[in-house]
């Protein structure tokens, strides 16, 4: 039941990544990146200001308006989820398109974005999720792009895609020995992706074993 509660919220989180990566790199680019969802700053007043119709207190408008853009991320998650996706997501390229400083910004963050979630078919169908183990202690979640062994000399090496967070579009091309990389078949891509862009709070329900 939490599940299918929480499922849709992750849709909508995953559908509007792009749009709250593009507001944190302008916030990092200008100096603004910690607390950016602060009472203090421009987004965070903007939530309290939605947040004064329901009650005169700051602090609990504040909140309330937080309540709200997470509330109004589920329905977009739920209308994700239907054959509403296609308009949803024109609508909102067409948007930030039209805007001279977002749209250069939004347009590779929305297309990598939508590549880690992509359907069976899509530019990352051939990747899959898998656990690669550095040292003893240390293991990383990656996307192992292809089954193909390469070989320079030190040994048989698989080519993995280590993204980074909250913002994928950073990361790194490993070539890692095949007996650290173990599959991890119980984790879809998109799952991936969700870990990743949330920051490890949501992972669609995934089993690491």
């Amino acid at each position: 039941m939490i599940r299918r509660v929480l499922a849709p919220f992750a849709t909508g989180l995953l559908f509007l990544a792009p749009v709250l990566l593009t507001v944190i790199l302008l916030n990092w680019l200008s100096g603004y990146l910690i607390a950016a969802l602060g009472p203090g700053t421009p987004l965070g007043q903007l939530l309290g200001a939605a947040g004064m119709f329901f009650t005169p207190s700051p602090f609990a408008a504040f909140w309330a308006g937080l309540g709200m853009a997470a509330l109004l991320v589920w329905l977009i998650g739920l209308g994700v989820q239907t054959r509403f996706r296609p308009q949803l997501e024109g609508g909102l390229d067409g948007l930030f398109a039209r805007i001279p400083v977002l749209g250069p910004l939004y347009r590779p963050l929305a297309q990598f974005v939508r590549m880690m979630g992509s359907s069976p078919g899509g530019e990352l169908a051939g990747m899959s999720v898998v656990s690669v183990s550095f040292g003893a202690h240390v293991e990383a979640l990656a996307l192992l792009t292809s089954p193909r062994v390469h070989d320079f000399g030190q040994g048989p090496r698989y080519l993995i895609l280590i993204p980074t967070a909250p913002v994928p579009v950073g990361g790194g091309l490993l070539f890692v020995d095949i007996a650290a990389v173990k599959p991890v078949p119980a984790m879809r891509v998109d799952d991936l992706a969700k870990l990743y862009v949330t920051m490890g709070t949501l992972t669609g329900g995934a089993a690491l074993t």
